[in-house]
Parts: structure tokens; C-alpha cells; sequence
């Protein structure tokens, strides 16, 4: 088998919503009995892959094997995108087949033409690497039907060797994949501007975005929030609640801290995130000693802190609004009335062990930290929980071991939302993860004494059915409607460019700052001619895209260079038709011949809204 790229830039093509490239596959030894099922059932149980219904050709088929074919290669097209996304690749249509057939020089082989998307920044061996990955695989499941024994054996295969080379190609967040997946189903146009920032929406409302932080965050909010130390700081001399504590740098300051904030204390380092070093409930010399060493391990700057009494809550604000609420519990074990507290541990990590590693969570053994954490609860590996009680693992929910949430986006105290709102504006951030420590979020603040613990800029986002739930609600927000500004396309010789500044004057008579560009000539809306280093529409467009002054765009197709580039836009307007006196975008004095022009022409017509003949 191999694949053979033959497109070298990045557009949209044939009715896809992500920009994409068409690759060419050759496969042979089709089964005759292809069990569609089985390799779908094991593609759904054990990889959580999404099947879904497989869309008609561009080219139809009617041949019986050339369908078989077929419908094994949208399989590859599904595994691809599966690939790529838990790589942190926000790839999210499936692709596209254009044709199925035997092989013009070996007709023991298929060809399969496949349209797939392709993110700007991930090189074309990347996505060769995904696709030529997933067909070994579909074609190993087609040949051993369902292997049962084999999901570790096929998972190390993903993680070792598939996984590596593409997660070195991106720079992803893990609030990346679940934005942009909602962004995509409330069709907002995204790109990729490169390490891990994407554009989305167009022009005038296009915004930028890195993980869940945004392009109106204040740079210096970031820095301020990245030290514990400032953050409180801050907090304090805004008239906010905030922790208080001492830093340190030796075990000696650290027992002198403890004499003047008193028993119990936090030790945790100043400049890390993730609750990496923090140690909580500190009663006595020895815990602070190794709490000290837990810390200075991770960090040269330490804190002691008096303790709070109370839970984590995080209360994500996104447009400067608190969006929801969720009490942060430690990780733990939910009792069934039935086992004991070491027998739920050793089935829940069985079951984890039994996940593919990209979606276990960190093995969680019966050792000091949770025997603690649970005799703290009144639990010991020996007690047989009610169904529905929780018994906690660790003290704390932290990243490193995770843990598990509740909403409380109801119960939240007006006083509560209100000083996480205000400390968001305090460090300008549009987004942040504010979390406040309280014995009850539904009384004030000022009653029980709570904290505001940290502020947190690119807070994880999308990590739980209820901020997945209101990521289109937080995008509606962001985005001044979908993001796109109108747009339309002019196809013909010069007097294209006369009807496209027709157009264009009729936005501007209209109040909307419309640009004008054909591959070689770009006007501004006061008319004037805004100058390029290249001659190329596609080039040119994806530039006024980026351009924060265009409110609208006119595009004069007089090439047929889109048939080599794809299109910038996923979607148009109109398309308006002059003539036919397009010329060849390699040889200015060749005119193209009718067969290229209709291709052209259909191009288009899979992303028009409205079309016209001028």
C-alpha cells in the first residue's frame, strides 16, 4: 500500500467544511466476507470511535467490490479523524471519497481516492502517517474479523507508534479539541495560525484564540495569575478575599511560618498549577517537614499558607461572566452498599487498565495519601460504603490525580459569583478559572469566611458534560453571530472586475467596509489599491480574511487557480458568473478549455449559496 499526495495547499474542496488535500490509496487482498459490524462494534467498544452513516461518492459506483472497498476506506477516513483528534488535531469532518477503482497498471489492486482534512501547520507526512496508519489497521481488522485478544496489543501499536509523531506536529491545549468541536457544529470557520492559536470566524469578527484563553485577555493578567504570590497580592489590595501565607525558601522559614499563621496549613509551591506539590490539613512539625520536601521538589518558591476550611470550587467565567460552577471533589470511589473500599479501588482500576492509555486516567493505589484521605472520612480499605457514598482517595482534586465534579451553578451566592466576576476584571482576563474556597458556596463570602484560592487564565474548558453542554453558550457570546462577514464571488474576464466593484460599491453605499481582490489587483473600501507580495487569489483572500477592517469581501475569479488551491472560504454568498474568458493561472496567455472551466465552475457551486448568471 502506500499514498500518494497530489494537491499541495490547503483549501476547501468538494462541499467539505475543513480545508483538505486528496490522497491516493492502493490497497489489495479484500476479503469476501467483510463484516462491516464486527469491525464496526470493535471500532465503537474499543477505541470510543464515532460511526457514522457513510455519505454518497462524488463519482458513483456500482460495482459490488468496488463498493466493499469503499466502505472499508470511510472506515479509514473515520479511524483518521479519531487519530488525529485524541493527537489534539482538531480535525472534525470525516473526509470525503471520490472514487473507487482497479488499478489502470495492476488490476489486482484498488485505487481509492480520498479528500481529507488537513489543519494549516500539520506537514503533509502527518497526515500521510494518519491515513496509511489507519488503513494497516482497518485492513487488520478486516482480515481477523473481530480480534478480541488483541485491543492492548492494537492500543500500544496507536500509542507507541502512531500517536508520537503526530502529537510532536501540534501544540495542543486540552480545552482545544472540545472548543473547536462546538465551534465547528455551530459552524464557525476556524484556521490554525500555528502553535496552537486559531482564527476563528473571519475579518471584522474573527477572534483569536489559545486554548480557552482568548485575544482580549490582558497579557499582564496572565503573568500575574501565574504567581500565586501576585495573585494574592492583588486580590487582597482590591479589597477581594485571598489566602494568607508567607513564602519561604527553607524548612527552618518554613517552621517559623507555621508558628505565625498556626495549625492547620497548606504548603504548596507558588508558580506551579495543577495542585503539583500542595499538601493540605498540615497539623504538626513532621507533616510540615515532608510537605516542605513535596514542594521544594516541584519549586524554588513556597508557600505556607493558613488553612481554610471548606472545598474547592471552580467558577469559570467566560465574557467576564461567571458560565457555570462545579464543586471540585478529590479522587475517589462511589460505594455500592455491596464491596469494600479495597475492592471498589481494584475493580475501578481494572476497568481503567482495560481503556486504551490515551483515555485511562492515573492508576490510584491504596497507599499513604489515600489511606489518610480516607480515615480522615471515617472510612478504611476495609469498610463496606453505601451505594452513592463517596470515599475519598486523596484530599484534594488535582490534575495529576484527578477527581470528580458536581454542579452548582444554581446554588452559587450572588456575593460568591460576584467576587469571582470582579476578580476576573481585576486581571483582565475575558476567561478565567476562579476558584473559591468555601464551607458552603451558598452562603456570602463575608459570613463564612471563604477565599478566593486562585485565578486561573486558559482555564481547562470542555473537560465534563456541563461545560461541554455550554461551550455553544459561551461561543455565542464570543462571536458576533458565526463569524463570517458576507462574501462574494465574481467569475470572468475584466468585466468580472467591473461587476465584482459593482458589488463592492453596493456594500460600501450600504455602510459596510467591503474589500475587493482578484489574484493580482486588491482594493480598499476608500478605493484605493492595497499592495501584495504575491499574485494570488487565494493568498490574497486568506490575508483580507485576517484583516480585522474587512466587513465584507468580493472575490474575482479569473484563473482557475482554486482548481490547484482549494478555496479560502468554506462558504459564499452569491456567485455571480460574467463570462468565460478565464485564463490558466500558470500561463496568462492560455485561456482554459471548457471541460477545466466547468470543473471550476463546480468547484465553486459546492460552496455558493446563491448563484447568478450576469
Amino acid at each position: 500500500m502506500q499514498s500518494t499526495i497530489t494537491t499541495h495547499q490547503q483549501g476547501y474542496r468538494y462541499g467539505l467544511r475543513q480545508p483538505g488535500n486528496i490522497l491516493t490509496f492502493f490497497t489489495r487482498s479484500i476479503s469476501n466476507n467483510v463484516d462491516l459490524e464486527t469491525i464496526d462494534d470493535w471500532l465503537a467498544t474499543k477505541l470510543e470511535v464515532t460511526i457514522e452513516p457513510r455519505p454518497g461518492y462524488v463519482y458513483k459506483v456500482n460495482d459490488a467490490e468496488a463498493e466493499k472497498v469503499g466502505a472499508l476506506m470511510w472506515r479509514v477516513l473515520l479511524l483518521g479523524r479519531y487519530l488525529q483528534q485524541i493527537a489534539g488535531i482538531p480535525v472534525f469532518d470525516p473526509g470525503l471519497i471520490l472514487d473507487v477503482r482497479k488499478d489502470d497498471k495492476d488490476p489486482s489492486q484498488w485505487q481509492s481516492r480520498i479528500v481529507v482534512p488537513m489543519l494549516d501547520g500539520i506537514p503533509f507526512k502527518g497526515i500521510d502517517h494518519t491515513y496509511s496508519s489507519a488503513l494497516k489497521l482497518i485492513m487488520l481488522l478486516q482480515k481477523q474479523g473481530h480480534p478480541s485478544g488483541a485491543p492492548i496489543t492494537i492500543y500500544n501499536v496507536i500509542q507507541k507508534k502512531i500517536l508520537p509523531p503526530l502529537r510532536s506536529m501540534i501544540t495542543a491545549g486540552i480545552s482545544t479539541i472540545p472548543i473547536l468541536r462546538a465551534a465547528y457544529r455551530c459552524r464557525i470557520p476556524f484556521r490554525h495560525i500555528g502553535s496552537g492559536i486559531y482564527q476563528l470566524g473571519w475579518g471584522s469578527k474573527s477572534r483569536l484564540m489559545d486554548r480557552s484563553s482568548v485575544d482580549s485577555d490582558s497579557v499582564i493578567g496572565v503573568k500575574l495569575t501565574t504567581n500565586k504570590i501576585l495573585t494574592a497580592s492583588l486580590l487582597r489590595a482590591a479589597g477581594l478575599p485571598a489566602p494568607e501565607h508567607i513564602p519561604v525558601n527553607s524548612r527552618e522559614q518554613a517552621v517559623l511560618a507555621a508558628d505565625t499563621l498556626g495549625w492547620p496549613l497548606v504548603v504548596k509551591p507558588a508558580d506551579k498549577e495543577r495542585g503539583e506539590g500542595v499538601t493540605v490539613s498540615i497539623t504538626n512539625m513532621e507533616k510540615l517537614s515532608t510537605a516542605y520536601k513535596n514542594a521544594a521538589s516541584f519549586s524554588k518558591q513556597i508557600l505556607v499558607e493558613r488553612e481554610v476550611p471548606g472545598i474547592c470550587y471552580r467558577l469559570l467565567i467566560a465574557n467576564s461572566k461567571m458560565l457555570y460552577a462545579i464543586r471540585r471533589g478529590p479522587r475517589s470511589v462511589e460505594g455500592d452498599g455491596k464491596h469494600t473500599v479495597s475492592e471498589l479501588v481494584d475493580s475501578a482500576n481494572r476497568r481503567n487498565k482495560a481503556k486504551p492509555s490515551w483515555l485511562q486516567e492515573k492508576h490510584c493505589p491504596l497507599d499513604k495519601q489515600a489511606l489518610e484521605a480516607m480515615s480522615l472520612e471515617g472510612f478504611s480499605p476495609d469498610s463496606v460504603p453505601d451505594k452513592g457514598v463517596r470515599v475519598p482517595l486523596r484530599k484534594i482534586e488535582s490534575t495529576a490525580w484527578g477527581g470528580y465534579i458536581e454542579d452548582v451553578g444554581e446554588h452559587v451566592h450572588p456575593d460568591n459569583r460576584e467576587i469571582a466576576e470582579r476578580a476576573a476584571r481585576l486581571f483582565e482576563l475575558c476567561n478565567a478559572g476562579v476558584d473559591i474556597i468555601s464551607s458552603d458556596i451558598t452562603q456570602p463570602w463575608h459570613d463564612n469566611g471563604a477565599i478566593i484560592n486562585e485565578v486561573n487564565y486558559a482555564p481547562y474548558f470542555g473537560g465534563n458534560d456541563i461545560a461541554r453542554s455550554l461551550i455553544p453558550v459561551y461561543l455565542e457570546k464570543l462571536m458576533n453571530g458565526d463569524g463570517r462577514i458576507p462574501i462574494e464571488i465574481v467569475v470572468g474576464s475584466d468585466k468580472a472586475v467591473e461587476k465584482g466593484r459593482s458589488r463592492q460599491e453596493s456594500f460600501i453605499r450600504r455602510n459596510v467596509d467591503c474589500y475587493l481582490t482578484s489574484h493580482n489587483l486588491t482594493v480598499t473600501p476608500s478605493g484605493e489599491h492595497l499592495t501584495f507580495p504575491f499574485e494570488s487569489l487565494f493568498n490574497r483572500a486568506t490575508a483580507l480574511l485576517k484583516n480585522k477592517s474587512a466587513e465584507a469581501l468580493v472575490l474575482v475569479v479569473q484563473t482557475d487557480e482554486f482548481l490547484k488551491t482549494g478555496l479560502p472560504i468554506d462558504h459564499f454568498d452569491r456567485l455571480i458568473h460574467v463570462d468565460n474568458d478565464i485564463i490558466n493561472w500558470n500561463d496568462s496567455n492560455r485561456k482554459i478549455n471548457s471541460d477545466v472551466r466547468q470543473e471550476l465552475l463546480k468547484l465553486l457551486q459546492f460552496f455558493a449559496q446563491k448563484i447568478n448568471k450576469s
